[in-house]
């Protein structure tokens, strides 16, 4: 079999596992890395990656690739998509696609008018506890379902305190907290309850830009009447949970001492489901998903299209914490 030739393009703390994972791929043949940041690349061969390493893109994309892992910063996700495209490479972008809806429409356009397969790294869907969730939802484990809902706190604290995130601190490079980092649990609304009718949301910042949010609630509806709830915070105070809620039980994704399980609770009682751990995992996991979906047409676990629904959804959310309205999707 012909060896597919990969560029990684930004290989700072997600691009680089990026890189051991395609460098690891008989199947594969790394054909560099790229990175504005020359100590990056430095970090790379330190690292055993001995692929060329390129500072900028263009560069990279020249040497005739099938496809490309971007995990740059947010700003520049659109440009370095489109520009791949053009090549006619195939496409693994790291969440968020884009800073706007816009910018992540066209992308998605570019990429299905030019067949090339995608995948976004929107990585709850990876996990095998949340597709087992999904697949028990479907099979009507829980009965007719009512309501999904999560709950995210981050720990880098407020901005009145001092503190910050990343994207709060520099949302032009990063975008809002809550497309940079909570994008994918947004779309984990859709993928677990169904298409996003509507969003209804508030939010809060200590932060001299009031759209600079930090503590954030919604609430969405699913085809289906199914209701949705989203609560995420940059204060720990609360534990990580997502959840779904039928007409026969409730569920939720946990740990045991055994490893990853579903919790099926009945009123008082509760069942414990083990979750099956599949053969490859994380980052290796997710280029498997890439490679099936360039060699075979799989449907990878979340693709251009699911990015460009999770980007919908959070600008339903804060169009409707600045307009104090619902907004239709």
């Amino acid at each position: 079999m012909e060896r597919l030739r990969f560029g990684i393009i930004g290989v700072g703390a997600r691009g680089i596992c990026n890189a051991r994972a395609v460098a690891a791929r008989p199947d594969i043949e790394l054909v560099g890395v790229c990175d504005i940041r020359p100590e990056r690349l430095e970090e790379c061969a330190r690292q055993g990656i001995t692929a060329p390493g390129f500072t900028h893109y263009p560069d990279l994309l020249a040497e005739g690739l099938d496809a490309v892992c971007i995990n740059t910063d947010n700003n520049v996700h659109a440009e370095i998509t489109l520009a791949a495209v053009r090549q006619g490479c195939h496409v693994y972008c790291e969440k968020p696609i884009a800073l706007s809806v816009a910018d992540a429409e066209a992308m998605t356009q570019a990429c299905r008018e030019a067949g090339v397969a995608t995948v976004v790294n929107l990585s709850m869907r990876l996990m095998p506890q949340h597709r087992k969730l999904r697949e028990m939802v479907q099979q009507g484990v829980f009965g007719r379902l009512l309501a999904v809902g999560a709950t995210h706190p981050k720990i880098s604290g407020l901005l009145c305190q001092g503190k910050g995130h990343k994207a709060t601190l520099d949302p032009a490079t990063w975008g809002s907290l809550i497309l940079h980092d909570g994008v994918h649990i947004c779309e984990w609304l859709r993928f677990m309850g169904g298409e996003v009718k509507s969003v209804y949301a508030r939010t809060v910042t200590t932060g001299e830009d009031p759209w600079n949010e930090e503590l954030i609630s919604a609430v969405t509806t699913h085809e289906g009447g199914v209701m949705g709830s989203l609560g995420y915070f940059t204060v720990p105070f609360l534990p990580q949970r997502q959840y779904v809620v039928g007409t026969e039980a409730s569920g939720w994704p946990a740990q045991d001492e055994n490893g990853p399980c579903i919790v099926i609770a009945r009123g008082k009682e509760e069942e414990r489901v083990p979750v099956e751990k599949p053969a490859l995992t994380g980052d290796a996991a997710a280029v498997d998903e890439f490679v099936r979906a360039i060699r075979e047409g799989h449907r990878p676990y979340a693709t251009m299209e699911d990015g460009l629904a999770g980007q919908r959804i959070v600008d339903a959310i804060r169009r409707s914490a600045r307009e104090e309205a619902v907004i239709t999707l």
